[in-house]
């Protein structure tokens, strides 16, 4: 998106007269970007987890066990694929109005395998992958003006390619151990404008997809038959864009054009620490508790400068915060179709200060009911697993007031108090086959 909109402006630069390709190099000077999380961080991943609230930590031995806890991978019995797809409809909104957010939109697939491999490590290693592909695009920024009033965690979160890899190994009769990689698609590149001979305006564009990986890790303690215990790692997933625009119109300008550097992030998730238990209550019912500390504090600035004249970015001042999560599983046989209700609760606190000063990067705290429904299909010549999972965010409704003395004399104010609020709902489906 950011690539094509860069060969948009200066194409049509090139096409009409000085004035616009000077024109399309401050407006690629003045746009900053936002940085959004990942689809995973907000409604969980698989066909499993976001309908019980994002836990699973202790429990998930599918492909979703990639992203969740890799540990889960040790107790892989067999091959299964399975592919599925995120929707959803983002209403949020400034002042009672919409403000027009990106619904979501993507498919998740992935696989798991038994690593066959002989001695005292005979079924006890698992590996699998997970991949994430959002709708239309490969990696896309959405470009507010500086203190514009954006939903910076939750506008545009569908739009960067992941793909996780794991691996984990059942150490004793009570613990798993895995490690896995999550691999972003980022972005490099350069636009460089000049003249040809014959003093018509030409540009050259080159871009690249860069891989950027972060370390994902977990153990799982089976203490019992019913009580299970997981602690799932997840490092900063950060996919970043960086596209340096250069020139050589110092002899046909009546000014000179600075290199500009437009680079920030597309992408962010804050490094995770996640503890879980899970409680077998009956042979029916399976009880869920987790507490997930994310390192929000780390938050970058929503772009880097983007002119070596230009002072620092200013920082959002994000806090860490703590997300409680519970759910609740009903399993029943029905002749030979095993049947899962599920169902779950988290609440979100939102990292993000009041926008009392020159940034306007909202988010709200968020309120979140979860459920879903699984079928399996044991016994088929194929067996076959669906999971069906849909979600509700109610968001906490926030005052945003600008403190005026942080502004100059006669400087423009984005607003000077609004209010922030809205719903988010979104639903997944997944089909998976034991090969």
């Amino acid at each position: 998106m950011l690539v094509l909109m860069s060969r948009f402006m200066f194409a049509a630069a090139a096409r009409t007269h000085v004035g616009a390709c000077a024109l399309a190099v401050l407006m690629a000077v003045a746009i900053p970007q936002t940085a959004q999380a990942s689809p995973s961080d907000l409604f969980g991943f698989g066909g499993r987890s976001p309908a019980l609230a994002g836990t699973t930590v202790s429990d998930a031995i599918d492909y979703d066990a990639v992203y969740i806890n890799p540990a889960g991978l040790a107790d892989v019995t067999g091959v299964r694929v399975t592919t599925g797809m995120l929707t959803g409809d983002f209403s949020i909104k400034i002042d009672k109005r919409d403000v027009g957010a990106p619904d979501p939109a993507g498919v998740v697939s992935g696989f798991t395998v038994p690593v066959p491999l002989k001695g005292k490590w005979k079924n006890r290693v698992g590996a699998g992958l997970a991949v994430f592909v959002p709708g239309q695009v490969i990696n896309a920024v959405k470009s507010p003006f500086v203190g514009d009033p954006v939903f910076t965690l939750l506008d545009g979160k569908t739009k960067v390619v992941a793909m996780q890899g794991g691996l984990a190994a059942r150490l004793t009769d009570k613990l798993r151990a895995g490690i896995g990689v999550w691999v972003l698609a980022g972005l490099n590149g350069g636009i460089h404008v000049s003249t040809d001979p014959s003093g018509r305006f030409a540009t050259q564009s080159e871009q690249q997809l860069q891989s950027q990986y972060v370390a994902l890790a977990g153990l799982r303690y089976h203490h019992s038959e019913r009580l299970k215990l997981g602690m799932a790692v997840r490092g900063v997933a950060r996919a970043t864009y960086d596209i340096e625009i250069t020139n050589e119109l110092a002899d046909s300008l009546p000014l000179t054009i600075p290199t500009v550097q437009i680079a920030g992030t597309a992408q962010y998730d804050p490094a995770t620490v996640a503890f879980e238990a899970s409680w077998q209550a009956t042979d029916s019912l399976k009880l869920f508790g987790q507490l997930q500390y994310q390192r929000w504090s780390a938050y970058p600035p929503p772009t880097l400068k983007v002119v070596e004249q230009m002072p620092p970015a200013l920082s959002p001042n994000f806090s860490d915060t703590v997300v409680p999560r519970v759910a609740a599983e009903f399993t029943k046989k029905l002749g030979s179709v095993e049947l899962a209700l599920r169902a779950g609760y988290f609440f979100s606190m939102s990292p993000a200060p009041e926008m009392n000063g020159r940034l306007s990067l909202f988010d709200n705290s968020r309120h979140v009911t979860t459920g879903g429904v699984g079928l399996s299909f044991p016994t088929f010549a194929i067996p076959l697993h669906l999971n069906a999972w849909a979600q509700t965010h109610f968001l906490v409704p926030r005052r945003h007031t600008k403190n005026l003395d942080l502004y100059e004399p006669g400087e423009t104010i984005p607003y000077f108090s609004v209010e922030t609020e809205g719903t988010l709902f979104a639903g997944g489906l997944t089909v998976g086959v034991d090969l």
